[in-house]
Formats: C-alpha cells, structure tokens, sequence
C-alpha cells in the first residue's frame, strides 16, 4: 500500500476543487503554514539548532508563524543542555565538598553539583519540545501512523472509497 499524500499534493493531481484524482472529498486542516521569522536575539547555537531544523528537517512542511514562541524554546533548551554539557566534561558532574557534623568533626567527600540536576531538566525538557515538533524518532513514526489513518473515511458519492458501510 502506498504511503498516504498531503492533502495539498491530493489537491494538486485532483479533478475539481477540493477533491483529489480519484474524485473523492480531500479533508484539509485550514491552518496557513509557513516557515516563522528567525529572532535575530538567538544564542549562536540556538541560531545553529534554527537553521538545522528547519533547512535540514521535514519540519518545515508542518511548521507555521504561530510556532514561532516554541520553535525559539526548542533551540534555546538545546543551546542551554550544550552549554551545560561542556561545563560538566570541563569541572566534572561532581565535586569535592568539606562538611561539619554537629561535634564538630569535618567530613570530605563528593557530591553531584548542583548543574547536573539542571542538565538533568534540561534533558527532560528538550525531549518534550522535541516531541511536540515529531522530530524524535518516536513522535516522528506516531506522526507517521496518524496521517496514515487520517484519510477519509469515506464518500457517500464514491462507492468506491474505502470505509465502513
């Protein structure tokens, strides 16, 4: 079975408006897409995370001005986890602490810094966006199945559209 079109290539091979080849009723979502204006105030690596997701990834299709705020989120987070990821390798993800116990004895020893719990939401944080935008491995085949069964049901015209009768 071949892989299900976007509406708009349906529309473009179709016989009248609004249906596709084969004559049946082609179901369009009504949200204008379009690629959002680059915020010139991006961090160097949230501008380079930009450009690779929407010149290099099948983002740009599904993309319109309103993800904007969330576009600008997604490559922030993941400009915060490379920064965070390079201080941690540098000072390492725990450090030496001296503590005093109530007798007055002092203790060494090591404990995670306080930056790993952040990397940590950070991780957490740039999954979910990611998600959101089908750009995960997961998202993407959910994305995938949803359009796959997003096809009509059926025509009552076409006794040859596929549904249930």
């Amino acid at each position: 079975m071949p892989t299900p079109q976007p509406a708009n290539l349906k529309l473009l091979n179709g016989r009248a408006p609004g249906r596709d080849s084969g004559g049946r009723k082609v179901i369009q979502s009504g949200i204008g897409r379009g690629v959002p204006d680059k915020p010139a105030d991006l961090t160097a690596e949230a501008a380079q995370e930009w450009d690779r997701l929407v010149d290099g990834s099948g983002i740009r299709t599904w993309l319109k001005p309103a993800d904007r705020a969330a576009l600008v989120n997604l490559c922030e987070t993941w400009s915060e986890l490379v920064r965070l990821r390079k201080y941690l390798r540098k000072n390492g993800f725990k450090q030496r602490t001296t503590v005093r116990d109530a007798a007055g004895a002092t203790t060494t020893k090591y404990v995670e810094r306080p930056e790993v719990k952040l990397y940590k939401a950070f991780l957490v944080e740039h999954r979910l966006q990611a998600t959101a935008f089908g750009i995960t491995p997961t998202s993407e085949t959910a994305a995938a199945r949803a359009t796959a069964t997003d096809a009509p049901t059926g025509d009552a015209n076409n006794p040859f559209a596929s549904g249930p009768r």
